[in-house]
C-alpha cells in the first residue's frame, strides 16, 4: 500500500518535468524520482545528521545529488554525496552507432552515455541554476506548504562538485609505486572527500595537506619528522605508509594514535580489488 502520499512526491511533475525543466530538453531519461520523495526519504535517517555522508550507487538522473543540496539549503547541513553510475547507452543508440562503425570507448558513443547526457549536466545545472545552453533554469522548488514559492532553480545552491572516472590500473604499475597520482583521489575519498588534495613531487617523504583529513608517508626513515607534522594536524583520520615490509609497517603503526585508521601502501590498496583471493 502507498504510505507516504503528496503532490509533490509525484514522480511525473517533479521528476519527469523537473529533468526538462533543468536540462532544457525531453527525454533524456526514463522515470526519474520525484527529488522531493528523494530529499524526504534522504532526511527521515539523516535530518539530525548535517554531516552525513550519503552513497547512492545508482546515481541515475543525479537526483540524489539535487535532493541532498535541497536539503542542505534548508537546515544549514553540510551532508555530502557520492554518485556512482556507468556511462550506459540505450540499446536502440547502440546499435544505431555500432552500424555506423562507432563504438563504445569512442567519444561520438560515450557522448550518448547517461553520464555525458544527464548525471554530469544535472548536477552542474542545478549547482549553478543555469542549463548546459547557458540558460537560467526558470521556475522555483516546492515549500514547504507544497507551493512552487521555495528557493529560485536559478539560484543554484552553496555546494560544489567533482567528477571522477573509474578506470583500470595495471597492479604491477600501483606496486612499483608509479600511478599515486592515479589513485589518489581514491585516498582522499576514503579519508571523508574533505578539504584539498595535495599533489606531492616525485621526491617528497610525505604529504600532509593543510585542509584534508589524510597523510602519506613515502619514506619510512623520515617517520620521526612527519609524526612531528601530524602533530599539528589533529583532524587526520587516516594515513596511509608506503613500505614493503610489514615489519617497518607495524612498528611504524605502533607509534600513531590508535584513532587514526592506517594503511600499507600498496600492498591494502591491491587487496581491496582482489576477487576470490586472486
Amino acid at each position: 500500500m502507498t504510505v507516504w502520499w503528496t503532490k509533490a512526491y509525484d514522480a511525473g511533475t517533479h521528476g519527469t518535468e523537473l529533468l526538462r525543466k533543468v536540462l532544457g530538453r525531453p527525454g533524456l531519461f526514463q522515470f526519474p524520482k520525484s527529488v522531493y520523495a528523494v530529499r524526504d526519504c534522504i532526511a527521515a535517517v539523516v535530518r539530525d545528521r548535517p554531516n552525513a555522508l550519503i552513497l547512492d550507487f545508482f546515481a541515475g538522473s543525479g537526483t540524489t545529488f539535487h535532493a541532498v543540496s535541497l536539503l542542505n539549503s534548508q537546515d544549514g547541513g553540510r551532508r555530502r554525496t557520492i554518485q556512482v553510475t556507468n556511462n550506459e547507452v540505450s540499446v536502440k543508440t547502440a546499435r544505431r552507432l555500432n552500424k555506423d562503425g562507432i563504438y563504445w570507448g569512442d567519444s561520438e558513443f560515450e557522448k550518448h552515455g547517461i553520464f555525458e547526457q544527464v548525471t554530469r549536466p544535472r548536477c552542474e545545472a542545478v549547482l549553478t541554476g543555469h542549463r548546459p545552453n547557458g540558460e537560467p533554469i526558470p521556475g522555483k522548488h516546492l515549500n514547504d506548504k507544497g507551493i512552487a514559492r521555495g528557493r529560485p532553480f536559478s539560484l543554484g545552491f552553496e555546494e560544489n562538485v567533482e567528477f571522477f572516472r573509474l578506470d583500470y590500473l595495471d597492479p604491477d604499475d600501483v606496486d612499483l609505486r608509479r600511478q599515486f597520482k592515479a589513485i589518489l583521489p581514491a585516498l582522499w575519498l576514503a579519508a571523508g572527500g574533505i578539504g584539498e588534495r595535495e599533489t606531492p613531487s616525485p621526491s617528497a617523504d610525505f604529504s600532509v595537506p593543510e585542509s584534508s583529513t589524510y597523510a602519506v608517508l613515502f619514506k619510512e626513515a623520515r617517520f620521526q619528522k612527519f609524526k612531528e607534522i601530524l602533530k599539528k594536524h589533529p583532524g587526520i583520520t587516516n594515513i596511509w605508509i608506503v613500505s614493503d615490509s610489514d615489519e617497518a609497517y607495524a612498528e611504524i603503526r605502533s607509534e600513531l594514535p590508535r584513532e587514526i585508521t592506517t594503511s600499507m601502501l600498496y600492498r591494502d590498496y591491491l587487496r581491496n580489488f582482489q576477487v576470490n583471493g586472486s
